[in-house]
């Protein structure tokens, strides 16, 4: 490839191959091993930017190896090569003759991937927003106030008094007759925390406390919208392992995060340790009762006793993993977590910087 502006950069059949390569190893072996990593437990927040970096990094790289096969022969930049295609589209209304066949296509393949990408993530919110509308106004239906949620003689009566008072604090939240324990989130502008009636007979008041700092931390964090990339491209590329892995991990992370902030919020438990140990023993009492999670809008953000998304039994980000977690009390790691936002850094500027510098 020739490029008419003539300037010295890297070729331009190196740098669409170098951005392919960078995308097909983004979205295989990069996801692969950081889906099997255990660090990310310890620096949950910039695991979930670095998967959110290499998601888009991956995007930005297939889509720009095809731009520039398309745009070479007008300049030798992204920018003057789009200047010069708008000058021949509105001076001389036709297209460049230097852009045709291969590079054509090249570039029409590109534009078709990014309109997918984006008209996917688009049609996910809508349809979303149109469920979770749907969603409340059958909850207003058949939840009950929190107030009322322990039916009397579900338990001794010093244990129902304090789950009473507990829940009639709660008012943000709506009970469920349900047997089994399932706890979910509704987010929106008119947001729902919904426990159901098996759930808050099962646990102990300050674990019931635990539950519910964790539902809001994922109200409050708008984790809905965190996790809405990852399932709207889980969607159409769900064949691809890279974008599994990162829809699944995405989901643990996000759970690691609502643990950490419910620790935190539980200010009526006791000490530090015995509020992740309350917490704990929630996740596991209810994984115990055959609890599971809970989807009305396909959100990870909702149980909390999240699906199993480690590589095992009892991997990093399952319910087994966030017990052990929660248990151990590690302190964050600070400098790994330094380093991985800067290598989320890199993944997405690296694209967009070969874009601007160019090509020869």
């Amino acid at each position: 490839m020739t490029s008419l502006a003539g300037s010295s950069g890297i070729p331009a059949w190196a740098l669409a191959g170098g951005l392919a390569l960078l995308a097909v190893l983004l979205t295989g072996p990069v996801s692969a091993l950081l889906a099997r990593a255990h660090w990310p437990s310890r620096s949950p927040r910039a695991a979930l930017v670095l998967w959110q970096a290499v998601c888009l990094g991956a995007g930005l790289s297939l889509v720009g190896a095809g731009v520039v096969i398309a745009v070479e022969p007008l300049g030798h930049n992204l920018a003057t090569a789009l200047i010069t295609a708008g000058r021949s589209l509105l001076l001389d209304g036709t297209w460049p003759a230097a852009v045709q066949g291969w590079r054509l296509a090249a570039g029409i393949a590109s534009a078709v991937i990014a309109a997918v990408l984006f008209s996917v993530l688009v049609r996910s919110a809508v349809l979303t927003v149109r469920r979770r509308r749907a969603h409340r106004q059958v909850l207003d239906l058949l939840t009950r106030p929190s107030v009322r949620a322990a039916p009397a003689g579900t338990g001794p009566a010093a244990t129902t008094h304090e789950r009473d008072a507990v829940l009639a604090g709660a008012v943000d939240v709506s009970i469920l007759d349900d047997d089994r324990a399932l706890a979910y989130t509704v987010p929106g502008w008119h947001s729902r925390i919904v426990l159901t009636a098996g759930l808050v007979t099962l646990l102990r008041a300050d674990e019931l406390t635990g539950v519910i700092e964790h539902e809001r931390a994922h109200l409050r964090s708008r984790h809905d919208l965190v996790a809405l990339p990852f399932q709207a491209w889980a969607v159409t590329l769900g064949r691809i392992p890279g974008v599994r892995a990162a829809r699944a991990a995405a989901a643990g992370l996000i759970e690691m995060l609502a643990d950490d902030a419910a620790v935190t919020r539980m200010a009526s438990a006791p000490g530090g340790p015995d509020r992740r140990r309350i917490l704990a023993g929630a996740l596991a009492r209810v994984a115990l009762a055959g609890g599971a999670e809970v989807e009305p809008d396909a959100e990870p953000a909702g149980s909390p006793v999240a699906a199993d998304h480690g590589p095992g039994p009892a991997g990093p980000s399952g319910v087994a993993g966030r017990v052990q977690r929660l248990l151990q009390e590690r302190p964050p790691a600070r400098s790994t977590a330094v380093l991985t936002y800067a290598v989320a850094l890199v993944l997405v500027a690296t694209p967009t910087v070969l874009l601007v510098i160019g090509w020869r």
